[in-house]
């Protein structure tokens, strides 16, 4: 493999010497030391998804649903290549396409429950070899970093992201557990999830696993979804209708959201993805079903499936062109639709849902590389690959803390990473135009309010505060019978 060229090369200043300063110390950090990497090459190849424009999630169900078929199955002969999603499947040992070895192709009948999606092709065709010797002597300094080493970087990253791909919920490099799960406000719930990426360092490649959340709709009805939605305590708040502006809101959160029916059976449980809502209750929804008669979803849904709607008054929602299905026979799929724009309350509750000490954390780190349980993966077993499980200990120095000057006539070492701001005073204060206090306790006396004032523009004083302070009250005061209002302005100056 031809190295990298030096005008590719970026001249980086090298390093003189390390850091002495401070307290030497030991700390823990999130990454895992692979103790061994693949000693064969490995064989890459290209899959081509038919027709084009094939979308990513559906060509992971679409390799899945193929390794797992007997043509799969016998092509694979019990290799355990990994897929990244795209176009590239990287072996640990070679897969003979065709009597050329030139490419093959297969047919895959994609299915969802018992209802095929329909017929895809695949072709499969070797398109190189990727030596990860290399990859070990760019890790030792002993070469110089090339196409082929990026590659077997590649590798490593599509090797441990495959599994977590194909068994759990995931969102770009994250993959997410129904572990710890929260609720939240508006029909929402925060996930815990992990990201795990393969890096480079000096002499051996890491395992860098690291914790992220995101908010997801709850799953469950459809119809009990609605008041969380709207801010509602029940649906009984519902039974005269939902405003169109109420109702356009939650047409846009709920567009293509998915849902499963289940007035049919456990094993008609069809999957559907929302277009729209009716303007209309199911009570008042009208179609012609298959006789031409004009009948309404409720009556349908009674005359067809013997089901009487408990909430007929609420829309329906429409999948499709024009089929019509009542809120109360559909279900949230989990794991589906994240919230892109959650509510002040609901930051606020991811915050507190992700923010944690130093040793919660690492103990929410060594759970997710019990999650992703690499000593048992098949994958990476095949491609010769084993992972430490201990967090990787570095070396470390605590730096003395620096002096901190907020005037010219003090400065001060803060103790612990904290300090306070009693008795100090800004080199620069600012200008203050004017300010008010108004009071609208009745139970505060004048006497208490001149005391605060007095006490406040004291502190502007210490504070390094300068300006002419102008002192608006307002007095409210409230009597049994009679509320009145007393404007009362006081202008105090004070000279700086």
């Amino acid at each position: 493999m031809a190295q990298a060229s030096n005008r590719d090369l970026t001249e980086l200043i090298m390093r003189p010497n390390t850091g002495t300063v401070g307290k030497q110390v030991r700390v823990r950090s999130n990454f895992f030391e692979m103790t061994s990497l693949p000693a064969q090459n490995i064989q890459r190849l290209n899959i081509q998804f038919l027709p084009e424009g094939t979308s990513l999630p559906v060509r992971r169900k679409l390799w899945k649903c193929f390794e797992d078929s007997p043509k799969g199955r016998a092509f694979l002969n019990k290799i355990k290549p990994v897929f990244d999603g795209r176009a590239n499947l990287f072996s640990p040992k070679p897969l003979k396409c065709g009597d050329d070895n030139l490419g093959i192709s297969f047919e895959v009948n994609l299915q969802q429950g018992n209802r095929s999606r329909g017929v895809f092709k695949l072709k499969i065709k070797p398109v190189g070899v990727i030596n990860m010797g290399e990859l070990q002597l760019l890790l030792d300094g002993k070469s110089l970093i090339t196409s082929n080493c990026l590659m077997a970087i590649r590798v490593l990253e599509t090797l441990f992201h495959h599994s977590p791909y194909m068994h759990y919920t995931t969102m770009g490099r994250s993959f997410y557990t129904l572990q710890g799960k929260r609720p939240l406000r508006n029909g929402a719930e925060v996930w815990q999830g992990f990201n795990q990426y393969a890096r480079p360092t000096q002499g051996k490649m890491m395992v860098n696993i690291g914790v992220s959340s995101i908010a997801f709709y709850q799953p469950g009805p459809l119809h009990e979804m609605l008041p969380k939605l709207l801010g509602r305590r029940s649906l009984g708040e519902l039974r005269r209708g939902i405003p169109d502006s109420e109702r356009i809101k939650v047409e846009k959160i709920l567009k293509n959201l998915e849902a499963v029916v289940v007035h049919r059976g456990a094993e008609k449980r069809l999957k559907y993805k929302i277009n729209k809502l009716t303007p209309t209750s199911a009570e008042n929804t009208v179609f012609k079903d298959d006789t031409g008669n004009e009948v309404t979803v409720a009556q349908h849904f009674q005359n067809t499936y013997n089901r009487h709607l408990a909430f007929p008054f609420l829309p329906c929602i429409v999948v499709k062109k024009n089929t019509f299905l009542p809120m109360e026979v559909c279900e949230v799929v989990s794991g589906q639709c994240p919230v892109e724009t959650p509510s002040d309350y609901q930051k606020g509750e991811m915050i507190k849902f992700t923010w944690n000490t130093p040793n919660v954390r690492a103990n929410l780190i060594n759970q997710g590389f019990n999650v992703l349980d690499y000593k048992d993966d098949p994958y990476i077993q095949q491609f010769g690959v084993s992972v430490k499980p201990d967090m990787t200990m570095v070396n470390a120095r605590v730096l003395p803390a620096p002096k901190i000057s907020y005037h010219a006539s003090a400065s001060f070492t803060p103790v612990g990473g904290t300090w306070s701001l009693r008795g100090k005073k800004f080199a620069n204060g600012a200008t203050l135009e004017s300010w008010s206090v108004v009071n609208f306790a009745s139970s505060i006396n004048d006497g208490s309010v001149r005391f605060f004032i007095r006490e406040l523009g004291q502190m502007f004083i210490d504070k390094g505060l300068v300006s002419w302070f102008l002192f608006l009250f307002i007095y409210l005061f409230q009597e049994k019978k009679k509320t009145w209002f007393i404007l009362i302005f006081h202008l105090l100056l004070f000279l700086l």
